[in-house]
């Protein structure tokens, strides 16, 4: 076996481990797109909410409003939570395609180098064979000036 058809077991490895960073990244990516729709939920839901307050605020008792700041108070804290969650993921997926990029560039230096390889090998099977006709060539050539 030659050199360049036992490196097909190593391209066959860097594939899987490309195939493996893609999925990790399309993960990550659907993921990041799920909790930005989750923050813009309760983005939407806060807006409303405070909406809701401000317009209820005049005929209101005082612990209503209250328990109207309470709420949003808390809102606001998911919405701090789910700030730094997206952050933690927009990093995560900055990774990812870290990860991916470097092992699309070592299938494609694999491939590459199998490739140089094939290319020496018939290089080196061309000259092989060369070097048989001339040498037949030459053993014809010296049988007919023996005759």
């Amino acid at each position: 076996m030659v050199r360049s058809e036992r490196m097909g077991a190593v391209l066959t490895l860097a594939e899987r481990a490309e195939q493996q960073a893609a999925q990790a990244l399309e993960s990550a990516r659907a993921q990041l797109l799920n909790e930005q729709q989750q923050l813009e939920q309760l983005q939407q839901y806060r807006a409303q909410y405070i909406q809701e307050y401000q317009n209820r605020r005049d005929g209101v008792r005082p612990a209503e409003l209250i328990g109207y700041s309470s709420f949003i108070q808390r809102l606001e804290a998911v919405l701090a939570e789910q700030d730094k969650k997206m952050l933690l993921l927009q990093q995560q997926l900055v990774q990812r395609q870290q990860q991916w990029q470097q092992k699309y560039r070592k299938r494609k230096s694999i491939q590459e180098l199998i490739e140089r390889l094939r290319q020496e090998e018939s290089a080196a099977l061309e000259q092989k064979l060369q070097k048989e006709l001339d040498e037949l060539a030459a053993q014809q050539h010296w049988h007919r000036r023996q005759l």
